[in-house]
């Protein structure tokens, strides 16, 4: 595959066909490619033009080149390895809005502030890739798409899709985190994005996107909700239960901190209460049991309901209990339904109490066997 001249490229750019291309030693910079067929290209920079062009980066840079509405079938965007150096592409403020990409190669490359916004990838690779500040949105990722040890850091997916057959775990996601986790990060990603990423942010149809700030990052957790279910139904789809229910953990967390951001906005009404109850009951369910995906969680409500009730009986007069130890061990027959000797012909209050307790050890004995069973079924 030979090298072409820059008038030749422009004039294939007119064309809007590119077939079978070297470009690793034509200054790709504010190139616009729109609209164009692009196979069988090579985009990664040689050795020979890195240091014609002076560039203290070890590698190949791609700045702020278009690709909107583009048809690209077999590119090679890849990280080059020549004799025992790599040199690696590296992708800045270029935009794939709506793009067509077909088996294209991105393995080892970086990616920053680039727009893959609508864009359909399919048969592709991501391995060992280094995507940050990216966005995503309703993008689809189709048919076999590799994410081996790549690292997605603070990019939006919000509706982005993956098909059942995309590779992306759990693991790809850097420090276990998605954009609208990070308020400040968050805040940057749409308040530079004129400057830092591929300029104005326009829709689908080529209009500039009504869309405010402030509103988006008031209704961060409920995206980031959205987006954890979805990665919940995608991994369980494919099998992966320990991710699938991390996501649903992650979920359920986001959910927790969306109802708290709509009890904080509104004016006190009924409404509040419900959302209140909401707020607690959610947040229950994640200290107790981890929304019953936490094993260590629940050993330790089991011990605290244990030494709860033991305090209760001993600190009564009547329960007759010589210690805090016997109160200890009234507490945990109480906890697989045995009467004890100690607590006969007491008051109602300790009787009721004594009920409570056994129905509360069932409840928690039936849920730690709900997530043991998970546990297991999961390694």
């Amino acid at each position: 595959m030979e090298a072409i001249t820059e008038l030749v490229l422009r004039e294939q750019i007119q064309s809007g066909s590119i077939r079978d291309a070297n470009l690793s030693e034509n200054n790709l910079k504010d190139i616009d490619f729109s609209g164009c067929t692009l196979e069988n290209i090579i985009f990664s920079t040689s050795e020979k033009m890195r240091i014609h062009r002076n560039l203290n980066f070890k590698g190949s840079k791609l700045i702020n080149v278009r690709f909107d509405h583009a048809s690209l079938i077999s590119c090679n965007f890849d990280r080059l390895k020549k004799e025992n150096e790599e040199i690696t592409t590296e992708i800045k403020r270029c935009s794939f809005k709506n793009a067509n990409l077909r088996s294209c190669r991105f393995r080892g490359s970086r990616i920053k502030w680039s727009d893959f916004r609508y864009a359909e990838i399919k048969n592709g690779t991501f391995e060992s890739a280094a995507i940050s500040f990216c966005d995503f949105y309703r993008a689809f990722f189709l048919g076999v798409v590799i994410f081996r040890k790549s690292h997605i850091e603070k990019c939006s997916l919000h509706y982005t899709h993956f098909d059942d057959s995309a590779g992306l775990g759990r693991e790809n996601l850097k420090d276990l985190k998605i954009l609208q986790e990070y308020k400040k990060d968050y805040r940057r990603f749409l308040e530079d994005w004129k400057t830092l990423g591929t300029g104005t942010r326009k829709n689908d149809m080529d209009q500039e996107s009504a869309w405010e700030i402030e509103q988006s990052l008031k209704n961060r957790f409920e995206d980031a909700e959205g987006i954890y279910k979805f990665l919940n139904g995608f991994w369980t789809s494919r099998g992966l239960l320990g991710n699938a229910n991390w996501a649903y953990v992650k979920g359920k967390r986001m959910e927790r901190k969306n109802l708290w951001a709509q009890l904080r906005q509104q004016q006190f009404s009924l409404h509040s209460f419900k959302l209140l109850f909401q707020v607690f009951w959610n947040g229950l369910k994640d200290l107790m049991f981890g929304y019953g995906e936490s094993i260590r969680r629940m050993i330790i409500s089991y011990i605290i309901v244990v030494f709860l009730f033991a305090y209760i009986f001993f600190s009564t007069p009547d329960t007759n209990l010589i210690d805090y130890l016997q109160a200890i061990k009234v507490s945990l027959k109480n906890m697989v339904a045995i009467n004890s000797n100690q607590l006969q012909n007491v008051s109602p209050f300790i009787d009721m109490l004594n009920v409570v307790q056994t129905t509360v050890g069932i409840l928690l004995t039936g849920i730690f066997g709900f997530i043991l069973g998970n546990k297991i079924r999961n390694q």
